[in-house]
């Protein structure tokens, strides 16, 4: 049921839906750094929204009218050991603090807790390319939740969001780069309106991250395979 909603979503067999003007309900995105003490360029990235209990984040996409292109400046996306595609489990993170920063593709869920009937909900599509190398490129896939799932709410804090209007959509993170860039279509539904937006980020590390940064040659990066 998730994958065949998915595909509707993001374009797996049928093109992305293209049918509304972007409701006023949705802001934009917004993206923050990730303070850690790892030397990595962490960025969270947020869609915002601005009437509670009738937006709904959908999916995040690539189309060949909208190609999806997230990159590294100067480096590769940071893959820890115990991570995946998606949200970190609070296991992977207790056993080792640094799966709190791998790169990860979300609709809301910052980690996933299954003791607390949180698991992550978001749904890979086929054809996914996966965080590997410099760049996630790809006009035929994305990430979703079926709608309307709990976990696309902006207002559910729940998950580890703000609560506020704010959804995390993917955390992006490097060892070696020097700034992350993407650009990406989003799918949300404002006032039982679908609407869709083509959106646009470039982060580099604020000058009191920078000393941290200076300190990545300590730190030995490991790579995992994505399936």
């Amino acid at each position: 049921m998730k994958m065949k909603t998915l595909a509707m979503l993001a374009g797996v067999g049928a093109p992305l839906i293209a049918t509304a003007t972007a409701p006023a309900g949705f802001l934009g995105i917004t993206v923050t750094g990730k303070a850690n003490e790892f030397g990595l360029l962490v960025c969270n990235v947020y869609a915002n929204f601005d009437r509670p209990g009738e937006d709904f984040m959908q999916a995040v996409a690539g189309t060949i009218d909208a190609p999806m292109l997230v990159q590294v400046i100067g480096g590769v996306f940071f893959n820890s050991g115990g991570g995946s595609n998606t949200a970190p489990s609070v296991y992977s993170i207790g056993n080792n603090p640094i799966n709190a920063f791998d790169t990860f593709v979300t609709i809301g869920a910052k980690v996933s807790d299954p003791n607390n009937n949180l698991g992550d909900a978001t749904v890979i599509t086929p054809g996914f390319p996966g965080l590997n190398g410099s760049q996630l490129s790809t006009n035929a896939s994305g990430w979703a939740v079926t709608p309307i799932d709990p976990q696309g709410d902006p207002w559910n804090a729940d998950y580890g969001g703000p609560g506020n209007g704010s959804i995390l959509i993917g955390q992006f993170s490097t060892l070696e780069g020097t700034a992350i860039s993407g650009t990406f279509l989003v799918q949300y539904v404002s006032n039982g309106v679908v609407g869709q937006s083509v959106v646009s980020f470039f982060h580099v590390p604020t000058p009191g991250a920078l000393a941290l940064l200076g300190t990545a040659g300590l730190i030995g990066a490991r790579r995992r395979r994505r399936s």
